[in-house]
């Protein structure tokens, strides 16, 4: 029986081991291969870039990771935005270990300035043939011009360093790293057909899913190792942003952020007018914190807050002090160069964006005038009440009428006025049912005279 089963056993073993290296294979491929439909984060960035935005994406990028997306897609339409936060963006972009494609859309749409140094970022980049991008030379704070407001040393340092900034993305990418410098040193911009010619973007595509097919088998470097890009087909998974990220996001505009300040002193101020009404008080101390939190945000001049401060507290003054007019004068003065300086122009907190940082002549000018206009008129209206005699507690009744219950006289009797029973006494005697004039309060008893003798 043994020799038989060797004889049986033989020709098995030999054709297991024949057997063996193609499952062996078949199993490398399929685990080589990827399985299923690939799966892609869609990011949109169609606005300022702000601090808000910068956790927007890291947010997103931690998320595709953690999720095992197959990659990250980042729809693209600034006008540029702040330096520090696109700094961010790229950082987190270029330490990716998720492939990142960015693609400039929908029609009409830009990568303007800070826009410029997240498109050089991408592992592919895309653009919808009727969008372009470029003039990436950076401006202050305000929109204005470095070497005016910072000096002409302090323009050439940002300019360099900024410019040295675009190189090296567009280096590790692979990218047009002249043309980067140029549209940082020249403000050049360029056309999608453009922007590919020069290599400074991979390809032009009608929209996102269109995009991502075209760029499907492209070979990109992520986190120090070479991966085939997965887009065609994908399963597109949109990402909004968080309340926190939408409130940064709405903060780091400076229109908010001054409109903020004004109305939060403008609360405040009728809280003093006012005592124990609350909710003016409530109301603008939320805006002044929201202010303040905004001006983490953004570079805000310190010197302007205070004379928003102290142009608001000169224009209470004007209600308890005899002044004339001239501190509500000079708080109005206040608020107003406040306003026009409430944007830090010397920060070392450089923009890409002429527009995006800058107070419009919306609120600098009208908004300080109805402030001005309105604390005036709630001043006017403290003081006019000031005016008038008292009609609330016992010196209310001063001049009111009543009629005598009783003979008033010196020796006291009893009077019905204000709707009520009074003690009251009078130098001459008054028989009951003689109307009489309240002239003074001593204590809880009146002093009257005769109606007839109070109109002489």
């Amino acid at each position: 029986m043994i020799p038989q089963a060797r004889t049986l056993l033989a020709p098995l073993a030999a054709a297991a081991l024949l057997a063996l290296p193609v499952a062996l294979g078949a199993s490398a491929d399929s685990s080589s291969a990827p399985a299923g439909r690939p799966r892609v984060l869609a990011l949109t960035l169609d606005g300022v870039i702000t601090s808000g935005t910068a956790e927007y994406v890291a947010a997103g990028l931690a998320r595709a990771r953690a999720e095992r997306f197959d990659a990250v897609a980042i729809v693209l339409d600034t006008p540029g935005g702040q330096l520090d936060a696109t700094r961010e963006i790229v950082q987190k972009m270029l330490s990716s270990e998720v492939p990142i494609a960015v693609f400039v859309g929908p029609a009409g749409a830009r990568a303007g300035s800070a826009g410029v140094f997240i498109t050089l970022a991408a592992n592919v980049a895309g653009m919808n043939p009727a969008s372009n991008i470029g003039a990436a030379h950076p401006v202050t704070s305000a929109g204005g011009d470095v070497e005016k407001e910072a000096g002409k040393e302090m323009a050439r340092k940002v300019e360099n360093d900024t410019a040295a900034f675009a190189r090296s993305i567009a280096k590790a990418r692979g990218r047009n790293e002249a043309w980067a410098e140029k549209a940082v040193r020249e403000s050049v911009s360029v056309t999608a057909e453009e922007a590919v010619r020069l290599k400074v973007v991979d390809l032009v595509a009608p929209d996102l899913p269109a995009f991502l097919a075209a760029a499907d088998g492209r070979t990109v470097e992520v986190a120090g190792r070479r991966v085939t890009f997965r887009g065609k087909d994908a399963e597109i998974v949109p990402q909004a942003m968080t309340i926190r990220q939408k409130t940064l996001d709405f903060l780091a505009n400076p229109n908010v952020a001054a409109l903020l300040m004004l109305l939060g002193t403008l609360g405040l101020a009728l809280e003093l007018y006012h005592p124990g009404s609350l909710a003016p008080g409530i109301v603008g101390g939320l805006c002044l914190f929201l202010a303040f939190l905004a001006m983490q945000v953004i570079p805000v001049n310190t010197g302007a807050v205070l004379l928003l401060l102290a142009g608001v507290g000169l224009l209470v003054a004007e209600a308890y002090l005899t002044t004339h007019g001239l501190a509500g004068a000079v708080g109005a003065v206040c608020i107003l160069v406040g306003t026009l300086l409430f944007i830090d122009k010397s920060s070392p907190e450089y923009q890409f964006d002429p527009g995006a940082f800058s107070l419009s002549p919306l609120v600098v000018w009208p908004t300080p005038l109805a402030l001005v206009a309105l604390l005036g008129f709630v001043a006017f209206k403290v003081a006019s009440s000031r005016r008038k005699r008292l009609v609330l507690g016992p010196q209310g009744l001063v001049q009111d009428s009543g009629v005598a219950l009783s003979e008033v006289g010196p020796q006291g009797g009893e009077i019905f006025v204000h709707g009520e029973y009074w003690r009251a006494r009078s130098e001459a005697p008054i028989p009951a049912g003689t109307p009489v004039r309240v002239t003074g309060v001593e204590g809880l008893v009146l002093t009257v005279v005769a109606e007839s003798d109070a109109k002489r």
